[in-house]
C-alpha cells in the first residue's frame, strides 16, 4: 500500500556499476515509485549511462557522475592534495546542493557509501539511514554468500536490489520507448527490410565472459545459411571495431549485404533504437544483452566463465539462456541449438549446456528449465523471509 505523504520527500537511488546493472535497477525504481507516489526520486549513475534514464516516467533527475575524473584525482592527491581537494569540490558543487532524507546505496563498496554520506540531509543522517542500512544489510550478506559460495542462489539480482529498497519486486518487467533520433545514414536501413533482424553483441564487460570472434564468425554464417532472409547486426563498443571487421570478413562476400556493423558507430540512445529494430538479440552476460529487454526484443544469452543466469539474466518475460555446466572455457557452444530456437521455436539441448527460460511471478524473475517449478518458488521465497521477513508479512496480511 502506498505510504502516507510527507511533505517535499526527496530520495536518492545510487547505482554506479556498469550498463546492465544500471538496466536492471530499473525494477526497483520502479517498484519504489509505485510504493511511494508523494516522494520525489533522483538517481545518481555513471555519467556515459544516464542516456538510458533519460525520460523515464517518475524519475526527477538523473545525476551524472564522472568516475573516471575521480579516479585521476586519487592518483593525483600525493602529489597536490590541496589543489585536488578544491577542484573536486568544485566538481561537486557543480552537482548542486540537493540533500536527500533517504539514500539507498545499491552497491556496497566504499564509492557507494561516500556518495551517500555526500548527499544525505544532515537531519535524517543517523536515524533514517541507520534504518536503511539495517534493512539492506540481509541482502548485502546474501550478495557476498553468494559471491562465495556460488551455490543454488534462485533471487535475481534486480530483485535483491528491490529487497534493500524495502520495497517487492512488482511481478513484470521495465520496458522503454526508444528515444527517437537519427542513425548514422548507412545504418538507417536497420529493421526496414523484410526477414528475421538479429543483433549479435560481440563483446563483454570483462575478458573472461567474450565469446570469441571465430565462434561469432561461425555462428553468423550458419545463421545466414540457414534463414534466406535473416539480417545480423553487429553491436559493440570502438574497442570491437576490429574484432568485428575480422567477423566480417569470415562471411562469404555474397553475404555481406545482410550484415551491418554498427561497432563503436552509436551512442547509448542510438543503440536502443538499433536494438528496438531487431527480433532479437544475442550474446555473453553483457550490458546491451540486457538493454535490448528493456526495449522489447528478445534476448539469447550464452551465459559461462562467473556468469550465472539466476542472478543476472535477462530480466522479464519469454527470454532465453544457454548456461555452460562448468565455469571454464567452453570447448562447445549451441550454435545451431541457438540459430534453431530463434528461427522456430525449436528447443533443443546441448552438449555440456543446460537451456533455460526466462519468466516473472510474486517475487520477480526466474528460470526454468522444464523440469518444475513449485522447489524453485519455495527456494525465492525462503530467501525473502530470511532477508525481508517485514515485507513478506506485509503479503500475508
Amino acid at each position: 500500500m502506498p505510504h502516507e505523504p510527507a511533505p517535499e520527500h526527496r530520495d536518492l537511488v545510487i547505482q554506479l556499476a556498469r550498463l546492465g546493472d544500471l538496466v536492471q535497477t530499473l525494477p526497483a525504481i520502479e517498484s519504489l515509485q509505485e510504493a511511494y507516489p508523494e516522494r520525489s526520486l533522483d538517481v545518481l549513475c555513471a555519467a556515459p549511462l544516464t542516456g538510458v534514464l533519460a525520460a523515464v516516467r517518475g524519475i526527477d533527475r538523473v545525476i551524472p557522475w564522472d568516475g573516471a575524473q575521480w579516479r585521476t584525482w586519487a592518483t593525483r592527491w600525493q602529489e597536490n592534495p590541496a589543489a585536488t581537494l578544491q577542484v573536486m569540490q568544485h566538481y561537486l558543487a557543480s552537482l548542486g546542493d540537493t540533500m536527500y532524507e533517504q539514500v539507498y546505496p545499491l552497491n556496497q563498496h566504499e564509492r557507494s557509501h561516500l556518495m551517500t554520506q555526500l548527499f544525505l540531509s544532515h537531519s535524517s543522517r543517523e536515524q533514517e539511514q541507520a534504518r536503511i542500512a539495517a534493512r539492506m544489510h540481509p541482502w548485502a550478506q546474501h550478495l557476498r554468500h553468494v559471491a562465495r559460495e556460488r551455490g543454488a542462489n534462485r533471487v535475481h539480482l534486480a530483485d535483491v536490489w528491490c529487497g534493500m529498497c524495502g520495497v517487492l519486486p512488482r511481478g513484470q518487467a521495465p520496458s522503454r520507448v526508444p528515444p527517437a533520433v537519427e542513425l548514422p545514414e548507412d545504418l538507417a536501413g536497420i529493421g526496414k527490410r523484410h526477414g528475421l533482424w538479429v543483433a549479435v553483441a560481440t563483446g563483454a564487460g570483462e575478458a573472461d565472459r567474450c565469446v570469441a570472434p571465430v565462434v561469432w564468425s561461425q555462428w553468423i554464417r550458419e545463421f545466414l545459411a540457414q534463414t534466406q532472409d535473416g539480417q545480423v547486426v553487429l553491436i559493440g563498443s570502438g574497442t570491437e571495431r576490429e574484432t568485428a571487421r575480422a567477423m566480417l570478413d569470415s562471411v562469404p562476400t555474397l553475404l555481406h549485404g545482410r550484415v551491418w556493423d554498427a561497432t563503436g558507430r552509436t551512442n547509448l540512445s542510438q543503440l536502443m533504437l538499433v536494438l528496438h529494430k531487431c527480433d532479437w538479440v544475442i550474446g555473453a552476460d553483457t550490458g546491451p544483452l540486457h538493454l535490448g529487454t528493456l526495449v522489447g526484443t528478445r534476448a539469447l544469452g550464452w551465459y559461462f566463465s562467473r556468469a550465472r543466469l539466476h542472478e543476472t539474466g535477462p530480466y522479464g518475460e519469454g527470454h532465453w539462456v544457454y548456461q555452460h555446466a562448468t565455469q571454464t572455457q567452453p570447448q562447445q557452444w549451441p550454435i545451431k541449438e541457438s540459430i534453431d530456437l530463434m528461427c522456430g521455436d525449436r528447443v533443443r539441448s546441448a552438449t555440456d549446456w543446460s537451456l533455460w527460460r526466462s519468466r516473472m511471478d510474486r517475487w520477480g524473475a526466474y528460470f526454468d528449465d522444464g523440469s518444475g517449478t513449485q522447489a524453485v518458488e519455495h527456494s525465492r521465497a525462503d530467501i525473502w523471509r530470511a532477508c525481508a521477513p517485514a515485507l513478506c508479512e506485509s503479503i500475508a496480511a
